[in-house]
């Protein structure tokens, strides 16, 4: 098989034109980010088509076309038209109820049983909704990567993409761009990214793949709230 992409969790390969397997490393199932794809996918939500999940390995629909992380390195100057893009797909999002077997978030930023934590103003919440997880197809944009999906207030993962994306190593220009794409985005995302924060950031910390750099950048953007 072609190794066509690797992520923090898990790698991605070619299984011929139309299809792509998906491998967590860490050993871990692969059935929930195949149930939380299939449901969103019947709400007319645009991700892959889910073909098969077994064990570790998920096979989906492959798309084709940049990243819009990709698309935003070769057109800087559409930043905010892609941040505008992003914040409707938040939007498009956190319309959902969350069906009631989706994880609910507690209030420190971590999952929780359902029959553990509120589910009051319970959205469907990605949690990891970044301009590498859009894809820019020629049907338009999909989101990919569900497998931290729980259900929440709308604003923690508004305030996700904020700490995953000012929370990284940035030359100086790219930093103009990130702040840009942000800007647009909570515009359009209609969640006041600020009420999640303390979520988001805590949330954030407890990722094992942090980089001690990485982890400076969030324990600031903490403090600053």
């Amino acid at each position: 098989m072609e190794l066509i992409g690797r992520g923090r969790e898990a790698d991605v390969y070619a299984l011929g034109e139309d299809r792509v397997l998906r491998r967590f490393r860490d050993g871990r199932p692969a059935e929930h980010e195949a149930r939380v794809m299939r449901w969103l996918g019947a709400q007319g939500y645009p991700v892959p088509a889910v073909h098969e999940a077994a064990g570790t390995d998920l096979v989906m629909e492959r798309l084709h076309g940049p990243t819009m992380s990709e698309a935003l390195r070769r057109r800087p100057w559409r930043a905010v038209r892609y941040g505008a893009l992003l914040g409707r797909l938040h939007r498009q999002l956190h319309a959902l109820a969350a069906p009631e077997w989706l994880p609910r978030l507690r209030a420190d930023g971590h999952g929780a049983d359902t029959q553990e934590a509120d589910g009051q103003g319970a959205a469907v919440l990605h949690l990891d909704l970044h301009p590498d997880n859009v894809m820019l197809t020629g049907g338009g944009p999909r989101v990919i990567d569900w497998a931290n999906a729980h259900a929440g207030p709308p604003e923690v993962d508004v305030a996700m993409t904020f700490v995953i994306l000012r929370g990284i190593v940035l030359r100086p220009h790219e930093r103009l761009l990130v702040r840009g794409l942000l800007r647009s985005m909570a515009r359009s995302s209609g969640a006041d990214r600020r009420a999640g924060m303390p979520a988001a950031t805590q949330r954030r910390l407890a990722d094992p793949n942090l980089t001690r750099a990485e982890e400076g950048l969030v324990h600031r953007l903490q403090r600053r709230g």
